[in-house]
């Protein structure tokens, strides 16, 4: 039972550590009565943006310094050309479906379409790649890479997927891409600057006593790039309920994230879990057992401590009084006669 679990465990973590990985994202937006440009473009890896357009901008993000090969300028020129029918494919988009959910008149003030296109390398070499849009927040349509061809999520956006698919050039051009031309930009775009940055993750564990139980928190921050995993082991290495927490931001760039665990109070004391963070930044991971030590034990010794504190104050405090007192007396009775006391 316990070689399954530790083969469980090793399974999982080995999962897990596939996650960790490079992330090079393109995301589209075309809106109307949100206050934002008609349409933007904005390209990042590991949450890092390295190229930004929108309609209302005048020219196009130019090359950066860090990009110093020729290989590097020519695929920013590609980015630059690229951007110009990616507007015209993403407000194709926005029209036609405003059209097919009859969003015309009053009903078009307020609309969205938004659409990613990511490719992902992990660290054992794997590679992936998707593009995926949505309408007004939910599903639109997918592109499947290889049948090369578009996916409708609903009924409306049929006709969307029609119209891409009579281009057939631009369809072997969109499937090409993320095959190995975006696998190709994203070891360039790695020179960015602070791309490479990784900090470990501070982790530490606390918990909070309730009625009939008691929630473990794991508390992971200061990381850097943002993907990381949060992993509790219960008895047997067995997985244990848990909250889950968002990646949120720290005021100097790096990361922070909780996960907690609710442990009956009959089970205090009996096993102990394992918080096991998992990050780039460390060859392996990073584990803190919490130990499943009572609150109100914890109370109790603590209370004890502090009395035993208490009481050798209260001692010394005593002896101090009667050794300064004993010196006076001391001091008193053996002056020379006629002196007077300072």
């Amino acid at each position: 039972m316990k070689s399954r679990c530790v083969l469980f465990l090793l399974l999982l973590i080995q999962q897990v550590r596939t996650d960790l990985q490079y992330d090079n994202c393109i995301y589209w937006t075309s809106s109307k009565g949100f206050s934002l440009p008609e349409f933007s473009e904005r390209r990042v890896l590991n949450d890092v943006t390295v190229f930004y357009y929108d309609s209302s901008l005048r020219s196009k993000t130019p090359c950066p310094d860090w990009i110093n090969t020729t290989a590097g300028r020519e695929e920013w020129s590609s980015i630059h050309f690229w951007t110009d029918h990616n507007r015209h494919t993403v407000t194709l988009a926005f029209k036609s479906a405003s059209q097919q959910f009859n969003l015309t008149g009053s009903l078009s003030d307020q609309n969205i379409y938004q659409a990613s296109g990511c490719c992902s390398l992990y660290p054992d070499g794997t590679y992936k790649a998707f593009l995926t849009s949505a309408f007004n927040g939910k599903d639109f349509t997918s592109f499947d890479i290889n049948t090369k061809t578009f996916v409708a999520a609903v009924p409306q956006a049929v006709l969307y997927k029609n119209l891409r698919e009579r281009d057939s050039t631009t369809i072997e051009e969109l499937s090409a891409f993320y095959k190995k031309p975006c696998l190709e930009r994203l070891n360039i775009l790695k020179q960015a600057p602070g791309i490479l940055i990784r900090k470990v993750p501070e982790v530490r564990i606390f918990q909070q006593q309730k009625a009939d139980s008691i929630t473990v928190t794991c508390h992971v921050t200061g990381f850097y790039p943002r993907v990381v995993q949060v992993v509790w082991l219960g008895p047997d290495l067995q997985p244990v309920d848990e909250g889950v927490t968002d990646v949120l931001p720290n005021e100097d760039g790096t990361y922070q994230t909780r996960k907690s665990v609710i442990v009956p109070e009959e089970d205090v004391g009996e096993h102990t879990y394992s918080c096991v963070v998992l990050h780039s930044s460390v060859p392996d991971n990073i584990t803190r057992v919490w130990g499943g030590e009572k609150a109100g034990g914890m109370a109790v010794w603590i209370s004890l401590v502090c009395i035993s504190l208490l009481a050798a104050g209260i001692g010394l405090v005593v002896w101090w009084c009667c050794r300064t007192r004993a010196k006076a007396y001391k001091y008193i009775y053996k002056r020379p006669e006629g002196s007077a006391p300072s």
